[in-house]
């Protein structure tokens, strides 16, 4: 029977692309992100439920839910590429490191510095093919807890999941404006001084807005008007027109003088924070992917403008 089954299944191509139409909720987005037109997914879609005997989505008002026997198909397709991962690594481990795959996700704010460091390891390990993925920390929590890639990398870990964490960079939070703003002209700010300010603030679970809600918590600080921006990158343009303040990573003024941004003077701020490495306890970690932790923890901070990043938060802490 299982033998039947295999049979009907049809090619792991169309497995793999309805995974993405199931990840994205979109066709239109699958064949984006897959380099495919509109019609050649929506062709190997129908071959696989047809294949199978039953409709594995359907479009509900617009938006498109995929039906039981579509779950199924995704939670055993999770499980096949997984299994064939696991050869693939058995076999390059035999090899030696010299090719394989390597696949790590990252929450928003670490886009800022973690291509550089990829870029060096990709340097030296030429052959070694990369899947990077970003998104909010939902969207990363998602990934850990589907157990579908190698490392993962946050700014808060969450505490709830058997995983192991690696410590690696600091990651102060500072509070930017743009360099239009009479702010930021002034020096040994309070906290009061920014009363008038709207603060422009990551959506409500990100990493970055439960360490600013912990701070503010701790010293008992209030904010006045606030807006809601869900990416940095928005965020980051949205103070550059000066419609208000934000407290972000200091990663994001990297090219601060470019960019028009600065970091403003304010007593209690930074906010101490770090970077972290993560990978589930249970994953047994390929050899491309231990050596790559190793690399990120031993030689990150050398490929990163540290020394630009240690010397804001110095500046910053002598006015605590």
């Amino acid at each position: 029977m299982a033998r039947r089954l295999l049979t009907r299944l049809g090619t792991l191509r169309q497995l793999e692309i309805f995974m993405k139409v199931a990840e994205t909720r979109s066709i239109a987005r699958a064949a984006e992100e897959l380099y495919l037109s509109h019609s050649a997914v929506s062709v190997q879609i129908r071959k696989l439920a047809e294949a199978l005997g039953l409709p594995l989505h359907e479009v509900i008002g617009k938006q498109l839910h995929i039906t039981g026997a579509g779950l199924e198909v995704v939670k055993t397709g999770h499980e096949l590429f997984a299994a064939i991962e696991r050869l693939d690594e058995r076999i390059n481990n035999l090899k030696g490191l010299t090719a394989g795959n390597l696949r790590v996700s990252v929450v928003t704010t670490a886009k800022y510095f973690l291509p550089r460091i990829l870029g060096a390891f990709c340097r030296e390990y030429p052959d070694i093919d990369v899947e990077f993925k970003v998104g909010n920390r939902a969207q990363i929590l998602e990934r850990l807890n589907d157990n579908r890639d190698d490392l993962y990398i946050f700014n808060d870990p969450p505490d709830e999941l058997g995983i192991t964490t690696y410590r690696f960079l600091p990651n102060p939070l500072v509070v930017i404006a743009s360099a239009r703003n009479p702010l930021s002209k002034r020096k040994d700010l309070r906290w009061a001084d920014l009363a008038s300010e709207t603060f422009l603030l990551r959506e409500q679970g990100s990493g970055t807005h439960t360490a600013v809600r912990r701070h503010l918590e701790k010293h008992r600080l209030a904010l006045g008007k606030t807006m809601t921006i869900e990416s940095n990158e928005a965020i980051k343009y949205a103070v550059i027109e000066n419609m208000g303040i934000s407290i972000l990573s200091a990663y994001v003024l990297a090219n601060a003088s470019e960019d028009g941004l600065v970091q403003l003077r304010l007593g209690g701020f930074p906010i101490l924070s770090d970077w972290y490495v993560v990978h589930p306890q249970a994953r047994k970690l390929s050899l491309i992917a231990e050596r790559f932790l190793e690399f990120v923890l031993k030689r990150g901070p050398d490929v990163l403008p540290m020394e630009k990043i240690e010397r804001q938060v110095k500046q910053a802490l002598a006015r605590h």
